[in-house]
């Protein structure tokens, strides 16, 4: 004796599938607080790099205090080195670089910064040459670079803590809010 059983499936209202699946998503994709994603777990926030190209001691002094208070690590990149590969292995927030070095100059850099990322920050020092100044976003415009922030003279306390803040933000390592 073979007994059929029909199943009738009546959904409740048209469309409710469709609800319930966003209604899933949206469940599924809420933000969850670090502390409760996982028990025990431990936030560690990723200290900043912020890559100095310069021959100036003096940019390297001005700039230790900021980074120090920020907690962030300054790695100067030699002038005669590979910064293309330097970038890659250091992985920086930003880039701090003089325009008018002996040995490479910023617009070199903006070319070898633009080849690593278009929108790396960069705060190039110039030195308050208008003509550099001028060729600068030139060169900024022609390698497609977003980020760039050109200085006269070494930035004031607050120039520099706002560029350094963007670029932290930017890449997630800051611990600092705005305020």
């Amino acid at each position: 004796m073979h007994i059929h059983q029909t199943v009738i499936v009546a959904w409740p209202w048209p469309g409710w599938l469709t609800e319930s699946r966003n209604a899933m998503n949206m469940i599924a994709s809420r933000n969850v607080p670090q502390d409760q994603a996982f028990l025990g777990s431990i936030v560690v926030p990723v200290q900043g790099v912020v890559a100095l190209v310069s021959e100036d001691e003096t940019t390297l002094a001005k700039l230790k205090p900021v980074c120090d208070f920020l907690d962030l690590r300054i790695e100067v990149v030699p002038m005669d080195a590979n910064l293309e590969t330097a970038l890659r292995e250091l992985r920086p927030m930003g880039v701090i670089a003089d325009l008018d070095g002996q040995t490479q100059d910023g617009f070199h850099t903006m070319k070898q910064v633009a080849r690593y990322n278009r929108d790396l920050p960069l705060m190039l020092l110039t030195g308050g040459d208008p003509i550099m100044m001028g060729a600068a976003d030139a060169v900024q415009e022609l390698c497609g670079l977003t980020a760039v922030t050109s200085t006269s003279e070494f930035p004031v306390a607050g120039q520099l803590v706002a560029f350094l803040f963007n670029a932290g933000r930017r890449a997630g390592c800051l611990r600092l809010l705005p305020i």
